[in-house]
């Protein structure tokens, strides 16, 4: 999971996956099935310097397209195409990945004169080898298909470190790819045996998948060219900085703002065709009453989609809301037409969500926040989360408050600064450092704080970005103890983006600068810091920004820059010395002062909780062996409570409790 950013990325899916299937698939399906914008406009080659240079003036680091890009957006380019080593072979890719001081600076030249041979030559042995492949693929499924059964009981490497150094070797990763994706198959749909007929379909669907995405390289498109050299480069940037097409930048926007256009039909592609998988509450495919679940999709506004990829698909169900759509629908023999109106649709299930649990003579809140989310009208965090104060308020007396930003990886800063502030009387919540020296700072000049009491942010080595400036400025201030993983993801920087513009030219995101919160410190790669451990699902994998290809390191704010900051008037209150916080240690708040005997509670439950030493023995690699009473059953699994929720709260108590018995002495 250390090869690539995407590995990262696809670890952290398949984690949020398995701890919480029905959401993520939702939301994972959710992007990629809706009528995102099409692709109309076109790129060419003398796109990539004017993008370039551009990118380049904003970036914190690189200012220039140099050898050391050259080397990098070859090697990216490569692993776009073969991430997981199944498709090229060494002696393939070597000429590429070891390059000279005189063929990369020879790049260099040619990328000042807007020529760009090299990845020419790069896409034209890619070509060669999907020919190679396709010969070798239909050659492996035969193989697959003749032994049968027995070759699917196999365990398959889902990667490898190195590529392979011959054909025959190729072709073996190759069988053994056709395996995994019937294993998976299998596994998803809790199948225990397979006829050749059905091992037949889904090699064949996979198959018609995986020519769909290797036509983006065949013919020598010039724009297909120019995308995946756009994306190689930017990535070569740093971990954070992207290209992307309309379509992805859709997708992004989507999941910022909790909302787009379309008829609420979830769709999946599956070797039996496309089918609705779920349909959005209110939306208008659920409103109608004619659209259920299951239902294969059969025609868009009367014409078949049989010939369709997904792709393009997606593509034909495009339309701003107001438009109007047919959807044809097969149920068991009946075909249906139905006539529908896309609006705009909020993704209320990817919003803040709360629940209390009754303690004393009041509650304690649980807040969950997935992201950072900002529509730029009445959908924002910000204006959730007080509502949710609010509500949790109605409910009882709020003796105490966690917040669950365990699976939250970001969002809009503007919003981090907001929620920061509901729970802050006023302070600088973060600093700005960006590549020429340049340092702003936003701070909470509202003065009102919505909540005041015993306060636990939960997270977890996926929380990141916006997520870690809330959790380190709370921390910073001693307004919140920090619970869960030891750290956080880490990642500390700043990106300019064109995304949220729908009428950009380019859509792309460059790492502009560093942020820091109210004690200097940022959370580039060494993450914020627990204060109370309690590991996470999340505990056991290599996950976060030092582990990505290229990040920023990590840095402080000098004591000058940071003095002569925290010396700035903060709005309407003259008494400064009321906010600061001590430079790079959080201030010693009552609850901080609490720490040692909450660590000492903490661990002590953790120590007698049988449910969660079995979850860190899980975590470590054991693997329980299927119980065959009720009663073993109960002893082999460590339960359906959320262990660090439930953890969570108990600090909250133990923090209450200690805060009555302080005010009685």
């Amino acid at each position: 999971m250390q090869l690539n950013y995407l590995k990262t990325i696809h670890l952290i899916f398949w984690l949020l996956y398995l701890r919480n299937m029905r959401r993520v698939f939702f939301f994972i399906i959710f992007c990629i099935s809706l009528g995102f914008a099409s692709d109309p406009y076109t790129l060419s080659l003398r796109d990539v310097r004017p993008t370039m240079d551009k990118m380049f003036t904003y970036h914190v680091e690189n200012k220039e397209f140099n050898q050391l890009i050259v080397k990098r957006s070859v090697k990216i380019y490569i692993e776009q195409f073969d991430p997981n080593r199944t498709s090229l072979l060494k002696g393939e890719v070597t000429p590429f990945l070891a390059m000279t001081p005189r063929q990369t600076r020879k790049v260099v030249n040619q990328y000042q004169r807007g020529e760009f041979a090299q990845y020419w030559n790069l896409n034209f042995m890619i070509e060669q080898a999907i020919l190679r492949n396709r010969r070798i693929r239909h050659e492996q499924i035969e193989r697959l298909i003749n032994e049968g059964g027995g070759a699917l009981s196999r365990t398959i490497p889902r990667t490898y470190t190195d590529y392979a150094a011959n054909e025959e070797e190729l072709k073996n990763r190759i069988y053994d790819r056709l395996v995994l994706e019937v294993q998976v198959y299998m596994k998803q749909r809790k199948v225990k045996e397979v006829s050749p007929q059905l091992v037949q379909k889904i090699l064949n669907h996979r198959v018609k998948k995986r020519a769909a995405f290797e036509a983006h390289y065949l013919g020598k498109s010039e724009r297909e060219l120019t995308l995946h050299m756009l994306k190689a480069m930017a990535k070569s940037l740093d971990a954070h900085t992207g290209y992307y097409s309309p379509l992805e930048a859709h997708e992004i926007r989507a999941a910022l703002k909790k909302e787009f256009s379309g008829v609420g039909v979830v769709l999946r592609e599956d070797f039996d065709g496309v089918y609705v998988s779920n349909l959005i509450h209110g939306g208008p495919a659920d409103k109608s009453g004619a659209i259920q679940v299951g239902d294969i999709l059969v025609a868009i506004n009367h014409q078949g989609v049989e010939d369709l990829t997904f792709e393009q698909l997606l593509e034909v169900m495009k339309g701003k809301a107001g438009s109007r759509i047919t959807l044809g629908v097969k149920r068991e023999a009946e075909v249906v037409h139905v006539d529908l109106i896309r609006q705009k649709i909020t993704m209320d299930d990817e919003r803040l969500s709360l629940a209390y649990a009754p303690y004393g003579d009041g509650i304690i809140g649980k807040i969950t926040v997935p992201a950072f989310y900002d529509n730029g009208g009445q959908v924002s965090l910000d204006r959730d989360m007080r509502e949710a104060l609010r509500v949790l308020k109605s409910e009882g007396k709020l003796q105490g408050l966690v917040l669950d930003f365990r699976e939250n990886s970001g969002g809009f800063l503007s919003q981090a600064v907001k929620v920061s502030s509901l729970f802050m009387n006023g302070g600088l919540i973060v600093i700005s450092k960006y590549s020429d020296g340049e340092v702003s700072y936003q701070r909470n000049i509202d003065g009102r704080q919505y909540y005041d009491g015993p306060l636990v942010i939960l997270t977890s080595k996926a929380s990141a970005s916006a997520t870690e400036i809330v959790a380190q400025a709370l921390q910073d201030y001693g307004v919140a103890l920090i619970v869960g993983d030891e750290r956080s993801y880490g990642k500390g920087s700043m990106q300019y983006q064109t995304i949220t513009n729908e009428r950009a030219r380019a859509f792309f995101k460059v790492t502009v600068g560093r942020y820091y919160t109210a004690s200097g410190r940022s959370p580039q790669i060494q993450g914020v810091q627990a204060d109370i451990v309690v590991p996470t699902a999340f505990f056991p994998y290599n996950i976060g920004e030092r582990y990505l290809e290229f990040p920023l390191s990590n840095d402080h704010l000098t004591s000058d820059t940071f003095h002569s900051l925290m010396n700035i008037k903060q709005g309407s209150y003259r008494d400064v010395a009321r906010f600061a916080v001590p430079y790079l240690k959080p201030r010693e708040s009552q609850w901080r002062q609490m720490l040692p005997q909450l660590v000492a509670n903490s661990q002590e439950r953790l120590a007698n909780d049988q449910n969660f030493q079995f979850f860190l023995k899980v975590g470590k690699g054991y693997r329980p062996k299927k119980a065959q009473t009720r009663r073993e059953a109960f002893s082999e699994n460590y339960g359906m409570d959320d262990l660090q929720m439930k953890e969570s709260v108990s600090i909250v108590k133990d923090m209450i409790s200690i805060s009555q018995q302080n005010s009685l002495q």
